[in-house]
């Protein structure tokens, strides 16, 4: 059977890196006969996104890993899912070609043979190495809504603006989509952690294990942080809009009761009566006008005694 194009090999003599970059039904069946994979476990790499899971089989270690990956057109995250198949003798990657960290890792292996040899001549180093990049990569991703939420704080204490409430529903959007698709990861690689020894040695490298647990710590902790700071800014940005409808209200108020005032003055002397004071006087129209303007000036008056202005 003839290898799809999208499948990249790199490796030494005893260990393979299979990389498969928008792996579609073609090369997820070349996969699954020439890597003897279980076919439920191939049909798991096609679309629609599945969750992220691990599952053992006597000749490999199944794991599904969700990652972000930043649209720079609708400046969101996106969900990219990372498949993985740790063998004793090769590791098989699938995903969608979106993920950089991949990309980069292999093309070093590839044109770096001291580097190839020196991390693949040990399975536990080369996986711990590779998820140690995949992890690493979110890192960016969590500066650039750190730096979102920065700016927007000091938009927010400017004044109220149409694009603000956007911003602030785009990141906590993000947050929420970030820490989805992060909270798995934690357990999962802490139970990879205790099977990995049935396919290879990783006494040695425990403590890069250890380094990937604590990475997922730090994402989490630090999407907790931003997410109660996001809270907190929409919270403020809530509380601005309440004092821009107090206002605004206010202001109608006070302008509602002018005008009420002067059409009740107006209509009184539209009546007509015989009786009515200052009609047919020479200066009756300059009259009414004066009245209705002091009128006015009181209700204003009494609005600023009250403190409503």
């Amino acid at each position: 059977m003839q290898t799809p194009k999208t499948i990249h090999t790199s490796g030494i003599e005893g260990f393979t890196w299979i990389n498969a970059v928008r792996a579609t039904e073609e090369e997820t069946l070349y996969l699954e006969q020439t890597q003897n994979l279980h076919p439920l476990d191939a049909k798991e790499c096609l679309p629609p996104l599945q969750r992220p899971k691990l599952i053992v089989r006597p000749e490999y270690l199944f794991m599904i890993l969700t990652f972000p990956s930043f649209n720079r057109r609708t400046r969101e995250l996106e969900t990219e899912e990372i498949d993985l198949f740790i063998k004793k003798d090769s590791i098989i990657t699938m995903h969608g070609g979106r993920h950089q960290a991949l990309t980069n890792l292999f093309e070093l292996l590839d044109m770096n043979k001291p580097h190839r040899e020196e991390l693949m001549s040990n399975p536990a180093l080369f996986v711990s190495q590779l998820l140690d990049e995949l992890l690493d990569s979110c890192f960016p991703l969590l500066l650039h809504i750190s730096n979102d939420i920065e700016a927007l704080t000091k938009k927010t204490l400017k004044g109220y603006t149409k694009e603000t409430i956007h911003e602030i529903l785009r990141i906590k959007t993000n947050i929420v989509a970030f820490r989805k698709m992060l909270q798995p990861h934690r357990d999962l690689l802490l139970r990879a952690q205790s099977l990995l020894p049935n396919f290879f040695p990783i006494e040695r490298h425990s403590h890069s294990f250890q380094k990937l647990i604590d990475h997922c710590r730090e994402i989490w902790d630090n999407l907790e942080t931003y997410n109660f700071a996001i809270d907190g800014l929409h919270q403020t940005h809530t509380t601005l809009i309440s004092f821009r409808l107090n206002e605004i209200m206010r202001t109608l108020t006070v302008f509602s009761m002018v005008i009420f005032t002067l059409t009740l003055l107006a209509t009184l002397f539209s009546i007509g009566a015989n009786s009515t004071p200052f009609v047919g006087s020479p200066f009756g129209f300059w009259y009414i006008v004066a009245l209705m303007l002091a009128g006015a000036w009181i209700g204003i008056a009494i609005f600023k005694k009250k403190g409503w202005l």
